[in-house]
């Protein structure tokens, strides 16, 4: 895009409006040299206003990259070009944090509505979170929202935005986001498509349906995951998560590669691949049954669970890199912390499978079952986890997950937990002593 100005580089009118507008959005594809169908329209323009000059500006790679030209009919003596230094120069200035999950409500910095096939418009939106200054980029598709971005001047206008696993949304104000996403409710359904849930008293049971694809995970299967596992870190009547995979052949391959090949939209939950390897704040333990391959993603959702049983047909493995991918979901990152350094690099560098054996010699299971019992290894684990305090069992996460990145021990044992105080004042405590004290069975409110 460009605009026609006078000699002191502004509009000759005293406006700021573009005159001139070209590239990506109405012209070819990658290679096409975009910015070229500006500069000529620009040429042309100055050969009618002598000594007027024009701006071209053209965006590139994916909003990674951006170049300007000025252009004029009067001459100029040619200068060295100082692209490096300018630049460095640029470099070397703070530049803004981006917010690649943003929430809450913002201000319009720039925009843009694309057209698309069958008259569908898409407003794309780069604004600057009032609560901290951070950057984000966020679309919108709904009528009231495009209406803001093509009535007037938008630049400035207050808006809201919404992080979401498919990427930032914006509205014109909360209430319009809440109708346009209505807040999903943390409780379980009745029914799912891809996934089995059993409620087992104080235990949830979550199977992975999907065996026709070795329980391989697609966005809708990460979707309904992400639901289940809000239910259950919502509801206080649920102790202790068990997941694992239909069918007993695999735990879980990981990525559905197939889906993801098929040009379908690919994306995850923001609390990660099945609910599980970006989410925060599980203070509730969540028990891995794994049965066969556990392989990608399906090894990634091992890691992110407290504990891990597995039946001796199992195998761990980050194969992404013999797709050409990266363990991106957790395992880069936990599998060195969970593995010797050098037996981690050589099974992220290469994909090579772990058997149930070898995990369990490293730690990373805790219990190896006969073929085929897996399940049933979880659940005798859940029950000795039920025989604790539920308010025990979820303050003592909470207090490791909070010192876990303190590296001096002293202060790691003296870090004051929310949680220690919760504890001391449940009812709970007053059971759990009173039941020693007349050496008797507790009876645990989770209180």
């Amino acid at each position: 895009m460009s605009a026609v100005c006078d000699g002191l580089g502004l509009p000759a009118d005293g406006s700021r409006e573009l005159t001139v507008t070209g590239g990506l959005p109405f012209f070819g594809g990658a290679g096409n040299n975009y910015s070229m169908h500006a500069i000529a329209e620009t040429v042309q323009r100055l050969r009618a206003q002598p000594g007027a000059y024009g701006l071209v500006g053209a965006n590139g790679g994916s909003l990674s990259k951006y170049s300007a030209g000025v252009y004029s009919t009067t001459p100029a003596e040619w200068r060295p070009d100082r692209s490096a230094a300018l630049q460095a120069e640029l470099d070397s200035r703070p530049g803004v944090e981006q917010a690649f999950q943003a929430d809450g409500w913002a201000t319009i910095e720039t925009y843009t509505v694309k057209h698309g096939r069958g008259g569908k418009r898409t407003g794309i939106v780069v604004g600057r979170l009032e609560a901290d200054g951070r950057r984000f980029i966020a679309t919108s598709d709904d009528e009231r929202t495009l209406g803001l971005l093509t009535t007037g001047e938008p630049i400035g206008r207050r808006v809201y935005v919404r992080s979401f696993g498919f990427g930032n949304r914006v509205a014109v104000d909360d209430a319009l986001m809440d109708e346009l996403f209505p807040p999903r409710p943390a409780v379980l359904r009745d029914d799912y498509e891809h996934v089995l849930v059993r409620r087992d008293g104080h235990v949830l049971e979550v199977t992975i349906n999907r065996p026709d694809s070795r329980n391989s995970l697609h966005p809708p299967a990460n979707d309904e995951l992400d639901a289940v596992f809000d239910a259950y870190f919502a509801d206080p009547g649920l102790w202790v998560a068990i997941i694992t995979g239909a069918d007993g052949k695999a735990f879980s391959a990981g990525n559905d590669l197939l889906y993801s090949a098929s040009g379908k939209p690919m994306w995850v939950p923001k609390n990660g691949f099945a609910g599980l390897t970006s989410r925060r704040n599980m203070t509730k333990p969540v028990i891995a049954a794994v049965n066969g391959f556990a392989m990608g993603g399906g090894f990634e959702i091992a890691l992110a669970c407290h504990l891990v049983v597995a039946d001796e047909t199992a195998r761990f493995a980050l194969s992404e890199v013999k797709v050409g991918l990266v363990a991106a979901a957790g395992g880069l990152v936990r599998l060195p912390r969970a593995l010797p350094g050098k037996l981690a690099t050589e099974m992220i560098l290469t994909g090579r499978r772990l058997t149930a054996a070898e995990a369990l010699e490293h730690g990373l299971v805790n219990r190896v079952t006969e073929p085929g019992q897996a399940l049933a290894g979880a659940r005798e684990l859940a029950r000795e986890i039920l025989e604790s305090s539920p308010t025990s069992v979820r303050a003592s996460l909470q207090i490791m997950a909070e010192t876990q990145g303190i590296p001096d021990v002293v202060d790691a044992v003296t870090h004051p937990s929310p949680a220690l105080d919760d504890l001391m004042v449940s009812e709970d405590v007053t059971e759990g002593l009173t039941a020693f004290a007349e050496k008797r069975p507790p009876r645990w409110r989770n209180r």
